[in-house]
């Protein structure tokens, strides 16, 4: 395989497992229900550690005990390989992300039909942002307005860009490097 022809890229996790299964993504996440990496190695470990933190919390108010780890698996994609998905690459936090990112943040299901997605991650209080818009603009959450007013709450030109796998099939490019517990 060409190097210059591929990227790293990152993925955190509070699961041990050998094989990607998009079907364990969560609903409700910036670009759908699928599997997250980032080019950025500290980004994904961060999302990793505070995923380990917020289940201990959520054990703790059940009375269990966790025993979580926080994973870092790094994987290497063929850009080559991928040429023939369908991708969608947002280069700016504009509207036209935002509109996306509220579709899929809204929606249980997934809103569009791309193998892969690549743009700026929304931080983490987009919910709660979406609701306070979207009662500010009368439950019209998609204008001009409503979706500049997104983009400066949430700031996601001082995060990470990420790239979203949508399909098996596009995840089965990911090749395995490694994983190692990081916490």
């Amino acid at each position: 395989m060409d190097k210059s022809n591929t990227i790293t890229l990152y993925h955190g996790s509070i699961y041990d497992f050998d094989k990607i299964d998009i079907t364990h993504g969560k609903p409700y996440k910036d670009f759908g229900r699928g599997f997250y990496t980032s080019r950025v190695e500290q980004h994904a470990s961060s999302l990793a550690v505070r995923n380990k933190e917020i289940e201990y919390e959520r054990n703790a108010l059940r009375g269990k005990k966790a025993d979580n780890k926080a994973w870092l698996y790094v994987y290497e994609l063929d850009l080559i390989a991928v040429k023939e998905l369908k991708t969608k690459e947002f280069t700016a936090p504009d509207r036209e992300w935002m509109k996306f990112v509220v579709l899929n943040r809204i929606s249980r299901t997934t809103q569009h039909d791309y193998d892969i997605v690549i743009g700026a991650t929304a931080n983490d209080n987009t919910r709660a942002s979406i609701q306070v818009v979207l009662s500010a603009a009368g439950g019209n959450i998609l204008t001009d307005k409503a979706l500049d007013a997104l983009i400066a709450l949430v700031e996601p030109e001082n995060l990470p860009s990420q790239v979203y796998f949508g399909t098996q099939r596009a995840a089965d490019f990911l090749k395995l490097k490694s994983r190692r517990i990081i916490r």
